[in-house]
């Protein structure tokens, strides 16, 4: 997600050979690198239901054990533990993030720690009204998920009707003046409208066009023959980064697409409060309300070269990189 980050995420230099040993430095697996002091982790994303209204079938919020979303107790106890921790960004997702009854409590909560939020979301839940009251939370970014520039191919992998309600809310949201992205997950059943996303990207009012990519996770498993080829992956590279040079919008890789492994830097948290290395990641290394909050950054950071690529992302990724954290 294109949420405010430690960095940005950016297209990669078309003069570098991806294939290239310099491209790719190693890793001790033992040691924690430090290259920039402005590194940091302050970013969360947070699954606080897994409860959703569509059933994409390449979802990657699936998994084999039954799961209880927190209480709001509970809950507001987890965001006051990452105020504590140094997180000053938490992107509240799903599931579907505005199926919670409590989910604008729990976002106010963090704006009276001065924590900045946001939203990951497939948009068909929100309306004016809502667009309205996340504007008032000041909430700095919604991103919304697209399958398909069009109603056919969104509507085959979302449900009927899917695509008119995640345009409105797109809409909704930037009349308000939230900063809203819309969340491209490429595969062989889009990648031929991968242009078309950022026209409607730019018809819709969007600040930005995330661009991820198909990966055998989740639901994604049953999905394989649709997964890109790396050649074909990096022929769109090439052809987003130039689209990112002209376009009337923000043209961005997520890091399963392109770009630096950002696991333990943007960490993930399920709804029943464990904390995961990434959004694509089911690994769970702890439990948010089982640790002091003063712990959460060493502990990620010391874990952080043991986990990378814990996506699998090697295996359908041509191109990767590691990205140094420090204190």
């Amino acid at each position: 997600m294109g949420f405010p980050k430690p960095w940005p995420t950016t297209w990669p230099d078309p003069g570098l050979d991806p294939e290239s040993p310099e491209d790719e430095p190693a890793i001790d697996p033992g040691e924690v690198p430090i290259e920039r002091p402005e590194d940091r982790i302050y970013a969360v994303t947070w699954a606080v239901t897994h409860v959703c209204n569509l059933g994409c079938n390449h979802c990657y919020d699936v998994v084999p054990d039954a799961r209880r979303s927190l209480s709001t107790e509970h809950a507001t106890s987890v965001i006051d533990r990452l105020s504590t921790a140094g997180i000053d960004f938490i992107a509240f997702s799903g599931g579907e993030p505005f199926l919670r009854k409590d989910i604008l409590e729990l976002m106010a909560h963090c704006r009276t720690l001065d924590m900045r939020i946001g939203a990951r979301s497939n948009g068909t839940r929100i309306d004016r009204a809502l667009a309205a009251r996340l504007a008032d939370l000041q909430t700095s970014v919604v991103g919304i998920s697209f399958d398909g520039a069009c109603a056919r191919t969104h509507d085959a992998v979302r449900g009927p009707g899917a695509f008119e309600a995640s345009l409105a809310g797109v809409k909704a949201l930037a009349e308000v003046g939230v900063r809203t992205q819309i969340e491209v997950v490429l595969s062989l059943s889009n990648v031929n409208e991968a242009l078309d996303f950022v026209r409607l990207g730019e018809a819709a009012g969007a600040a930005e066009v995330n661009f991820s990519a198909l990966t055998p996770n989740g639901r994604g498993a049953t999905q394989k023959n649709y997964l890109l080829s790396p050649e074909l992956q990096q022929e769109m590279v090439a052809q987003l980064r130039e689209a990112a040079t002209q376009a009337a919008v923000s043209v961005t890789p997520n890091c399963a697409f392109e770009g630096p492994c950002v696991v333990n830097i943007e960490p993930h948290i399920t709804c029943d409060g464990w904390v995961s290395p990434c959004y694509l990641s089911k690994t769970k290394m702890f439990n948010m309300l089982e640790i002091a909050p003063e712990t959460f950054g060493s502990r990620l950071r010391a874990t952080r070269n043991q986990y990378l690529d814990v996506c699998g992302r090697k295996a359908w990724r041509p191109r990767h990189k590691a990205l140094a954290v420090v204190a």
